[in-house]
């Protein structure tokens, strides 16, 4: 687990739980701030079956210290090591690309793009 985990301000965010198994894992359970975390009660939280938390909107109610334990069907190796969950802001654009482009045939086409941000963010491009 590493020491911070940094989730978006206002976006979706996700705590994973760096784990294999063999049998495969079951489940996982999770503390914050040493208490346990019980996702029931947390409206827009949820698990994935790797054990990871789903967080829908990065807030207040996410930060403080978590740690996970997996388990499978020969029980568990014991709790991971703590991480801080800390908020950062999103990144942004600098340059943002336009909603639609038009070029001659045979011509080419640049179309820019780039953000800013903490981490740095990495720039990647789909088609649709």
């Amino acid at each position: 687990m590493l020491p911070e985990t940094h989730l978006p301000k206002g976006m979706q965010g996700v705590i994973r739980c760096p784990s294999r198994a063999n049998p495969p894992l079951l489940s996982v359970s999770w503390t914050r701030d040493g208490r346990l975390l019980e996702l029931d009660k947390l409206p827009g939280w949820s698990m994935r079956p790797d054990g990871s938390i789903v967080i829908a909107t990065g807030n207040d109610d996410a930060l403080g210290v978590y740690t996970c334990t997996p388990y499978n069907s020969y029980g568990t190796a014991g709790e991971s090591r703590p991480t801080r969950v800390l908020l950062k802001d999103p990144p942004t654009f600098t340059v943002r690309p336009k909603e639609e482009y038009f070029q001659e045939v045979g011509r080419e086409l640049v179309v820019p793009c780039s953000a800013r941000g903490d981490p740095p963010p990495a720039v990647s491009w789909v088609k649709v």
